[in-house]
């Protein structure tokens, strides 16, 4: 692997394939990070009009189903692409262009291969895995989600060939296409649906649907990028050679799919375990629910209330990652050059930029759960169990943090271990918790679950970087985080008695959208103000300097 980094960093002022320098790498993984976050927001943020649309049974059944679609499409979504990267860019580099073309045969027959391998027993046993999910109508959203394994596998394939030449506005153009058309496809579906009076099972199958519509059109936007850099008619005849190829050609290939798959191997373990989080619950908390005597739609409609809050977190978790990682590469760099003193620096302002922003956020979604429950869903059912969900904001922003910074460090396997074994622990508590307390049990359950994931994680950066939690830093954030609590919940109360004359869910928004702009902007001021951040660590970022500047300018940070 040093040799790989040793050849690409050489070949990266001379070759063409890979954009002709260290700028042009840079912008590359901005562009890409860039359709990532808002591919991710886009995949998050459906699901709000999904349960408006459908209601909270067909909500529970895609949460339930979705899960499992996402756990099967790890594999070929995260360390298949890197795998086909590396190996592309290794060919790139010597000028190796018939061998990368090599690379993207193989790899585009071995993951069709496990596309269909995987879509029979998914289409075929979508009765009896519904069936261990607690409800048997979830099994026509299993099959219709089972549809996208046939084009998201070959996807992957074309977009991890393309990042291995260092090309990636392919790739970028594909995510979006892909999340943007998947998005369209279920809200039409479902409209569709809803004029035509179609079941809860037809709905929640129109929803699942949107994933192999979405996936189509991302594989036509690699397709078409492919044939028109081909010139069509050579393609034609080179895929009309696959299934010909000499038993040389075929060995060539063979050993090509071993060692995508060597390869793959770690990435694809740090991938599954943050969806075998979503399956533990899927496959436990609506036959849990069931088990405590609620009827098989009634468990389900409750999943649905139990995954209202889920997608807010998921959203804050995903911009603090974004965040986070823009911070990464200076630690990295403090690694390479062997600077233990700026390793532990970095270290420490991330874990405690980590845990400022998600007990932040936990706070503001607890606090404001009524009325974002309203503003969102229309109603209020399920509050106190949306205010528990919300607090797994702090346990699931350290998690990205901490597993960003171990990577950074090189300890890329820890952060799979330990949100493999909060799922395991997340198993075991429904088991305990939701038989007597329902979906505020499960919402429990994942509170502490994730917390020990966040604790493990905290740990393992600690002792791989030195870094430490100084009192006074700490002290400051922990006064921050009271005074937005002594501002938000009384401004918050005072405000409804106020805007009671509006329509209901007119209200719930100017009371949660005022109350997320006020306890995000007294937060800012108290931790700075208290101490929490300092100005020499806010040098220390890309273009720090000036924004320390301007908050001393303003009074808000005090001087050095």
């Amino acid at each position: 692997m040093l040799k790989y980094r040793q050849e690409i960093g050489a070949s990266s002022s001379r070759s063409a394939g890979f954009g002709g320098g260290r700028a042009v790498v840079f912008k590359g993984a901005a562009l890409m990070g860039a359709a990532a976050l808002i591919s991710k927001a886009l995949g998050t943020l459906q699901k709000i009009p999904l349960q408006n649309i459908a209601g909270d049974r067909v909500f529970g059944i895609y949460n339930a189903v979705a899960p499992l679609y996402q756990l099967l499409l790890a594999i070929v979504s995260s360390g298949f692409p890197v795998a086909i990267s590396i190996l592309v860019a290794e060919r790139e580099v010597h000028g190796d262009h018939s061998g990368a073309g090599r690379i993207l045969r193989a790899s585009a027959m071995l993951l069709f291969g496990y596309g269909a391998v995987l879509f029979v027993p998914m289409w075929g046993g979508a009765d009896v895995v519904a069936a261990w999910m607690g409800d048997t109508e979830a099994a026509q959203a299993i099959r219709m989600s089972a549809l996208a394994l046939w084009v998201v596998p070959v996807m992957a394939a074309l977009r991890g060939y393309y990042q291995g030449r260092n090309e990636m506005l392919p790739s970028a153009a594909s995510q979006l296409s892909e999340q943007t058309v998947r998005v369209a496809g279920m809200l039409t579906l479902l409209a569709i649906g809803w004029h035509y009076g179609w079941g809860d099972a037809k709905l929640a199958a129109g929803a699942t649907a949107g994933s192999a519509i979405g996936g189509t059109a991302g594989l036509a936007v690699m397709v078409g990028i492919w044939l028109r850099e081909r010139r069509g008619v050579q393609v034609v005849r080179r895929l009309g050679s696959l299934g010909g190829q000499a038993s040389g050609e075929w060995t060539s290939l063979q050993a090509l799919m071993r060692r995508l798959i060597m390869l793959a191997i770690p990435v694809t373990l740090g991938a599954l375990a943050v969806p075998m989080l979503g399956v533990v619950d899927s496959f436990t908390v609506p036959r849990l629910l069931r088990a405590a005597g609620d009827e098989q739609a009634e468990a389900m409609a409750l999943f649905g209330l139990y995954s209202r809050g889920q997608p807010l977190v998921q959203l804050v978790v995903m911009v603090a990652g974004a965040m986070g990682t823009a911070l990464i590469p200076a630690l990295a760099a403090a690694r390479l050059h062997g600077d233990k003193a700026a390793m532990r620096e970095h270290a420490t302002f991330v874990l405690r930029f980590a845990w400022a922003l998600g007990a932040a956020a936990a706070i503001g979604l607890a606090a404001l759960a009524e009325p974002i429950n309203v503003m969102l869903y229309a109603d209020d059912e399920g509050t106190r169990t949306f205010a528990l969900v919300g607090c797994t904001a702090l346990a699931g922003t350290v998690s990205a943090l901490t597993a960003a910074v171990l990577q950074g460090l090189g300890a890329v396997r820890a952060p799979a271990l330990f949100m493999l074994a909060a799922a395991a622990l997340k198993a075991a508590l429904n088991a305990a918790l939701v038989p007597a307390f329902g979906i505020a049990g499960a919402a429990c359950a994942g509170i502490a679950a994730l917390m020990a994931a966040a604790l493990l994680g905290t740990g393992a950066v600690r002792r791989a970087a030195g870094a430490a939690m100084p009192a006074r830093r700490t002290a400051g954030i922990a006064l921050a985080l009271a005074v937005m609590a002594a501002v938000l919940v009384p401004a918050e109360r005072g405000a409804a008695s106020l805007l009671g004359p509006l329509p209901p869910r007119a209200a719930a928004a100017a009371l949660a959208l005022g109350g997320v702009a006020l306890g995000g902007a007294v937060f800012l001021a108290a931790v700075l103000r208290f101490g929490g951040i300092t100005a020499r660590e806010l040098r220390a970022l890309p273009g720090g300097g000036a924004l320390a500047a301007k908050l001393q300018a303003l009074r808000l940070l005090p001087r050095d």
